[in-house]
């Protein structure tokens, strides 16, 4: 176990988004002497103005600037750990971690860059969960499985999902309620993904697993969800320790590192997972207020090497409601006179 000597510098990675505000949040909550250094390639990202310190940063496009500027960040701040809050950095630091952990001595929360292919492409998540005897929704790859469609369409019926087979959240997932609506959707379209729709709403769970480099799990949580436009808005705790523990299984054969975000619906009372984030979550800081820090439980296990078991959530119910901050124009003027670079 290492001693803890001063504050821990944490390093979050795009603190405007909804993930890299939770994990700063949930930084914030630490009972740990943390110091939250946050960056963003955009000066009016919200977390910028909660963290501790904030820098502009590069965007990650310029593969060798933002690596200079990320691996001096660290050296110059003592950072002991960096969380991804950027779902368009995460090939970077997944393809990077070993560098960036020799360089700087930084433990990088990514997973590997398998696992992230594997998780991106939604046909490969389909194809892992069914080799591992995990329940998934009947799936079908469009134009590939074309010859398929009349015999899917009979044994799974309508409405049906269509959406891409790499992609981000709810974006372009339509919901086709029969045959025109389907042909519409798919025509002169490449990498789809046809599903069967999983029919009860109120049953929708988002499950967050946490998982150290000896491929144990330090944190689980499952939320019964509500949605809007792709975002959870409510969340429900209660006992559902055993899809919690169906997800965290799941996160095992998969070789997760840090954190990964499991979402499913239940069918016939069963599980039926329908797609998998290898990042934090939307609703990263709704689990912080069930008492599941998951920030925290990865600098305990990895940065100060304690033995940490996963906590129980409260039970309970969070509605999230967005909220207008002001800021003195000296704070934002303050954030154009930090680039490192």
């Amino acid at each position: 176990m290492n001693e803890i000597n001063g504050t821990i510098g944490v390093l979050v990675t795009g603190a405007g988004s909804v993930y890299g505000l939770g994990i700063i949040r949930s930084l914030k909550e630490s009972v740990l002497p943390v110091e939250t250094i946050a960056i963003d390639s955009n000066p009016y990202s919200l977390g910028l103005f909660f963290a501790h310190k904030s820098f502009i940063a590069p965007q990650v496009v310029d593969e060798e600037s933002y690596y200079m500027f990320i691996k001096d960040l660290c050296i110059n701040h003592q950072i002991k750990a960096i969380f991804i809050g950027s779902t368009a950095e995460l090939p970077f630091y997944s393809r990077n971690r070993e560098s960036i952990e020799r360089s700087t001595g930084a433990k990088v929360f990514v997973n590997s860059p398998a696992v992230i292919e594997l998780c991106t492409d939604k046909w490969l998540t389909m194809c892992h969960l069914s080799r591992h005897r995990f329940q998934i929704p009947a799936s079908i790859r469009y134009p590939e499985d074309a010859s398929m469609l009349s015999s899917f369409i009979e044994s799974t019926g309508f409405p049906l999902i269509v959406k891409p087979r790499f992609g981000r959240g709810s974006v372009g997932v339509v919901l086709v309620k029969d045959k025109q609506q389907l042909l519409e959707n798919i025509k002169g379209k490449k990498s789809l993904l046809i599903q069967e729709y999983l029919t009860d709403e109120e049953q929708e769970f988002t499950v967050g697993i946490c998982i150290n480099q000896k491929g144990k799990v330090i944190s689980k949580i499952a939320l019964r969800r509500y949605l809007l436009e792709g975002v959870s808005i409510a969340a429900v705790s209660d006992d559902y320790h055993h899809i919690a523990d169906y997800c965290a299984m799941v996160a095992s054969t998969l070789g997760a590192y840090g954190s990964i975000n499991i979402q499913l619906r239940l069918k016939d009372c069963m599980p039926v997972i329908f797609e998998i984030n290898p990042r934090f979550s939307s609703s990263t800081s709704m689990r912080l207020l069930f008492g599941i820090n998951e920030p925290e439980s990865l600098i305990r296990s990895e940065v100060l090497c304690q033995e940490v078991i996963p906590d129980s959530a409260a039970t309970g119910l969070v509605l999230r409601q967005y909220i207008d901050y002001y800021f003195p124009l000296d704070k934002l003027n303050s954030l154009s006179t930090t680039r490192l670079y």
